[in-house]
């Protein structure tokens, strides 16, 4: 097998890999509104919210933990060998989250074994998302790397659309009751197909100097190489902020929110989730094709701006009507895309090979378990309180975001560090 072919199948397996990673964690996120009455069966809405959101947060909360763990075996070791890992951590899990008896059968224990099975899929998305993102970056050349590293985005978003289409698909052969009965495990128990993947990964191929350069520096602690790449891990800790909460706002607040106020059905909020992921893709593979071209710092920002817009106009707007939110996913879904386009690229060149793994890991998931982890619960405290208190979030961290982007020079074309 030729360099060229050998990278091809290396991404394909990885983009297919990391697709079903993200339709692991994404499950819990998108079938919210029925694993909340599944396993927490309070009587008060609100305090039933807050309880299911800080479940998911349980799994942004630990992936700093996966990003320690996994972030130093990448660079020791090898990206493959960290991505394979958590992608078993992944699987596992997620499948026996099919099986776990709810709230009336069990009692306190079915959310206990829920959290416990959250928390490991949020340690192994901590080692697995950055790993493959730094991976796809540095199997680029040098003028393609935007190109590449949106690859890695394009997976995970493709992943969390499939998990949105796992209930699009579960009604068209159960009723909307069977769906929330007992049909949603089986969107669950199907995760099981991504255990394979963990072991088709091909080794990888270091070049002679690659090895030289490993083997000859000297071994840091993480605390020691934050303090050396201070700037850029502080600046990837707030950039990456702003995907969180804009994220999480798109993938697990919206559909909650509409459904358990009524604008919308939880399947056409599961459609509208498919229409923002699908632009998402679109915007994504595009951009991070130009970004290579007219560099990255113009669509990172571009794209922070155009979500904030969107928030804004969701929010003073009011809108009621699903054709409304089909439109409003599609634009958030796109101006979002634009900005994943070239994240990956733009961090990843940020840091030298010997900690790269290690510094973007760490940064990144310390900002998703920070915003992320909090953003749906302070979110719908924000609604709860005034229609317009939830621009605030999205607004404080779109201009810290931007002034940070200006802290990292932009190395677009230039050799890795």
């Amino acid at each position: 097998m030729s360099l060229i072919d050998y990278k091809k199948h290396e991404i394909t397996i990885g983009v297919i890999g990391n697709a079903l990673t993200w339709y692991n964690f994404a499950l819990f996120m998108i079938f919210l509104p029925i694993l909340s009455q599944e396993f927490f069966p309070i009587e008060d809405v609100k305090l039933r919210s807050v309880v299911s959101f800080l479940t998911i947060s349980i799994g942004m909360f630990v992936r700093p933990l996966g990003s320690m763990i996994f972030g130093p075996i990448a660079d020791k070791i090898g990206r493959q060998k960290a991505i394979s890992m958590s992608v078993i951590l992944m699987a596992i899990p997620t499948f026996l989250m099919g099986f776990i008896p709810n709230y009336e059968k069990i009692g306190i224990w079915a959310p206990i074994i829920l959290f416990t099975c959250r928390a490991l899929q949020g340690i192994s998305l901590g080692g697995e998302y950055t790993a493959a993102m730094v991976h796809f970056v540095e199997q680029a050349p040098s003028n393609r790397r935007g190109f590449y590293g949106s690859w890695s985005e394009i997976g995970s978003q493709v992943g969390v659309m499939m998990a949105s289409l796992a209930i699009v698909c579960l009604h068209y052969f159960f009723s909307e009751h069977e769906v929330y009965s007992y049909a949603w495990r089986w969107a669950f128990i199907a995760a099981i197909v991504l255990l394979p993947f963990a072991f088709m990964l091909p080794e990888e191929n270091e070049s002679p100097k690659e090895e030289k350069v490993k083997k000859d520096e000297p071994k840091q602690s993480i605390f020691s190489m934050l303090m050396d790449h201070k700037t850029e891990a502080m600046s990837t800790f707030f950039i990456t902020a702003f995907s969180a909460v804009g994220f999480h706002m798109l993938i697990t607040f919206l559909p909650f929110y509409l459904v358990r106020e009524n604008v919308l059905t939880l399947d056409q909020a599961a459609r509208c989730g498919v229409i923002a992921n699908l632009a998402l893709v679109i915007s994504a593979f595009i951009f991070g094709y130009l970004s290579d071209v007219y560099r990255r710092k113009v669509f990172l920002a571009s794209g922070m701006i155009g979500v904030t817009v969107v928030v804004y106009c969701m929010f003073i707007t009011g809108a009621q009507a699903y054709n409304s939110w089909v439109i409003i996913h599609l634009l958030y879904g796109g101006f979002l895309g634009m900005y994943y386009s070239c994240r990956a690229a733009f961090f990843s060149e940020a840091f030298p090979r010997s900690v790269r793994c290690t510094g973007v890991s760490i940064s990144l998931s310390l900002a998703q378990a920070i915003f992320g982890g909090l953003t749906p619960p302070i979110v719908d405290l924000c609604a709860s309180v005034s229609r317009l208190f939830p621009l605030v979030p999205i607004t404080v961290v779109a201009l810290i975001a931007i002034y940070c982007l200006t802290l990292i020079e932009d190395r677009t074309g230039k050799e890795l560090l």
